[in-house]
């Protein structure tokens, strides 16, 4: 056998060998990756990760429907763009009506019904309501932040918002101080939510989109309780894209109140 030979049939062998191993090392189609641990703690099995997103998901669980009045404050790069009395009406789980108020009038109105987004703007009589075809619209233009309805109810319900995930995982924070619950889509995380050391107790909550940048977080810095339900008296919410920040304090709180669907339709003047 020539030098040229032997060379040639020493690395097809050799190409055959790497093949092999690749495949070997490969998933196959129906394999579950396993999931990395971050840092020198490996996070704790999904089991325990699910328990603790069940109490999350029965968080105030029976209460429906609430209204309430506060302040909203609106910040963009630090600056105050909107500070003023705001009220709102929930229903769970898309139904949703919001007026901000100026100088002590109403000066805008929001409302979803579940199927449609209803948006009127300015104090002057006889201004059209404008209407988007949306079952869950977001609330950008009102707060400067991408938050949709489903977020915000929940949100003001006490409860945190849970996005669709295909794994749920829970870590160590690094500093030691608490845990993280990540729900992991294919490609990343699609959420974070922070927990105390007992991991009952929610200090933060981060969402993100599919390119991984994050869409906001909420932060529940008090709470109060209203007929025995645990909800917000002071909630920020944040985007770092906009550098924008949305803080409600609650000045009053009902639970359990009845509602119509006309409360969450705005019907332009005739």
């Amino acid at each position: 056998m020539s030098a040229i030979r032997f060379l040639n049939s020493f690395l097809v062998r050799w190409m055959v060998v790497g093949v092999l191993i690749l495949a070997a090392l490969m998933p196959t189609g129906c394999a579950t990756l396993p999931e990395p641990a971050e840092g020198p703690a490996a996070a704790i099995d999904s089991a325990e990760a699910r328990a603790v997103l069940e109490r999350l998901q029965q968080t105030n669980e029976k209460l429906r429907n609430f209204k309430g009045i506060g302040r909203l404050t609106i910040k963009r790069d630090g600056k105050i763009q909107m500070d003023e009395r705001v009220a709102w009406i929930g229903s769970d789980p898309l139904r949703l009506s919001v007026v901000l108020f100026a100088s002590g009038f109403p000066a805008v109105r929001m409302a979803s019904d579940g199927e449609w987004l209803y948006y009127q703007d300015g104090q002057e009589p006889g201004l059209p309501v404008k209407k988007i075809r949306s079952s869950d619209p977001d609330f950008d233009r009102l707060l400067s932040i991408p938050i949709q309805a489903s977020d915000i109810l929940a949100l003001l319900r006490g409860r945190i918002p849970i996005r669709e995930h295909r794994v749920a995982r829970l870590q160590p924070v690094a500093s030691g101080d608490g845990y993280v619950l990540l729900l992991d889509r294919i490609w990343g995380a699609h959420q974070k939510i922070f927990l105390d050391e007992r991991k009952t107790e929610v200090r933060q909550v981060e969402v993100y989109d599919m390119s991984g940048s994050m869409v906001f977080q909420a932060n529940f810095l008090e709470m109060q309780l209203v007929d025995g339900y645990r909800v917000p008296s002071r909630l920020v919410v944040s985007n770092y894209q906009t550098k924008a920040q949305v803080q409600l304090v609650v000045e009053k709180y009902w639970a359990d109140i009845p509602v119509t669907p006309s409360m969450f339709v705005l019907e332009s003047p005739g």
